[in-house]
């Protein structure tokens, strides 16, 4: 008598859309800190974050991060390879540093410090600014998509490592991206040359035109091949596109989006919150009434911290993309090298799917991409990267939000 053998749906037959909206330049403590819905976040509620004014001064007055975030920044923090050195090491030199006990750990404790620098201000409320934090009511798009999906606490930010899991040793957003200079091999390529259909949409007020006065590329454009493939003219559409097509259920298999940069929806500075949360909102509720929805696979998270303070120092050791380092001049007037070693500060990252575990970076994206897809991994990094495919359910949820709050101005 023949056997049926009825074989088991695979996680991977559930996901046949994935969409990837990056925001700009927030911490986690900065924009997640607040939240109140759990208390096993790892956020600032009933937690005592502090920084000295003056790090290298033992008498210095401390000041604590508060829920008083404005919705506009009034600085952009610096978040440059030596500024983020100092904020989470407390010196621009750590190599040099390592051998005083008290460089020897990332304490977390140079926002502050690092901001004053920055502008040049004595000014401690100003300064502050850097390490204060949102209530939830005043992130009330993101705090719902969080209570309702995956919140996770321990994603630390990798910058250009989202799209080809290194940076090809550029340790600042030079004139190379806004010219299609990176010559990596992105997950753009590597969709395109595995047959799977993808589209990066912007919302800009410039199309790209490879020319630094135009204003800045959309991601997918930072790359050689996306300019000599012809791919920025077929792949890159507007935002309005993006719209349509999630209405007609016409996505491709993967979506990026970019906000503009760097103004008004955003969140980088001087992008208001409510703003950008507005942006949020309408990715999402586009998204939501799609036909695709029940086969979309939905991340939303932050390129950066953007110089934002974080209590979390963040992992070390890590493999670089490749062997490539990177230079520049501290505001001490020293070269200070980077060899991609240590990720980034975390950043808020939201996943469509329920529960959370585990540590994760923006290669993770990647890494995750090339297990759905059966693709090879772009780089060491990618490889190191926890995926986070255990965290999709086995049961299919209609009750998730058709609408999410309106932002409230504060």
């Amino acid at each position: 008598m023949a056997t049926t053998v009825v074989a088991e749906t695979s996680w991977k037959d559930k996901i046949k859309n994935v969409v990837v909206l990056v925001e700009e330049n927030r911490s986690f403590d900065t924009f997640a800190g607040g939240l109140t819905y759990s208390s096993n976040i790892d956020g600032l509620v009933d937690r005592r974050f502090c920084n000295p004014a003056n790090v290298s001064d033992p008498k210095s007055v401390y000041v604590c991060a508060r829920p008083i975030a404005n919705n506009v920044a009034p600085d952009d923090p610096n978040h440059g390879i030596s500024g983020v050195n100092m904020q989470v090491l407390s010196t621009y030199h750590p190599d040099e540093a390592a051998v005083d006990a008290g460089y020897e750990k990332e304490n977390m404790m140079g926002f502050v410090t690092e901001q004053g620098s920055t502008y040049e201000t004595v000014n401690i409320t100003r300064a502050a600014e850097v390490i204060n934090y949102y209530a939830q009511d005043h992130v009330r798009v993101f705090a719902a998509m969080a209570e309702n999906f995956v919140l996770f606490d321990r994603w630390f930010a990798a910058v250009v490592y989202i799209t080809s899991g290194t940076s090809h040793g550029h340790g600042r957003n030079d004139d190379a991206f806004n010219v299609a200079a990176l010559p990596q091999r992105s997950i753009f390529q590597q969709l395109s040359e595995n047959g799977v259909e993808w589209i990066n949409y912007q919302n800009s007020t410039t199309q790209p035109m490879l020319n630094p006065t135009t204003g800045f590329n959309p991601d997918s454009l930072f790359y050689n091949w996306t300019y000599t493939s012809g791919a920025w003219k077929t792949n890159i559409k507007p935002i309005a596109d993006f719209y349509a097509d999630a209405a007609a259920g016409t996505l491709p298999a993967f979506t990026y989006i970019n906000p503009e940069c760097c103004s008004y929806d955003s969140f980088h500075p001087p992008s208001p919150i409510t703003t950008g949360e507005g942006f949020i909102k309408g990715i999402y509720e586009a998204l939501r009434a799609s036909p695709q929805w029940n086969e979309t696979l939905f991340v939303l998270t932050f390129d950066e911290h953007g110089g934002f303070g974080d209590h979390v120092p963040p992992p070390v050791g890590v493999p670089a993309g490749d062997d490539l380092t990177y230079t520049e001049l501290s505001p001490d007037g020293k070269n200070m090298t980077f060899n991609f070693e240590r990720l980034g500060v975390r950043v808020p990252t939201l996943h469509k799917g329920m529960n959370n575990g585990g540590e994760y970076t923006h290669t993770s994206i990647a890494a995750f991409i090339a297990e759905l897809w059966d693709l090879d991994n772009l780089t060491p990094r990618t490889e190191w990267s926890s995926t986070f495919e255990h965290l999709i359910t086995d049961e299919f949820r209609n009750n998730t939000p058709v609408t999410l709050p309106n932002p409230e101005p504060f």
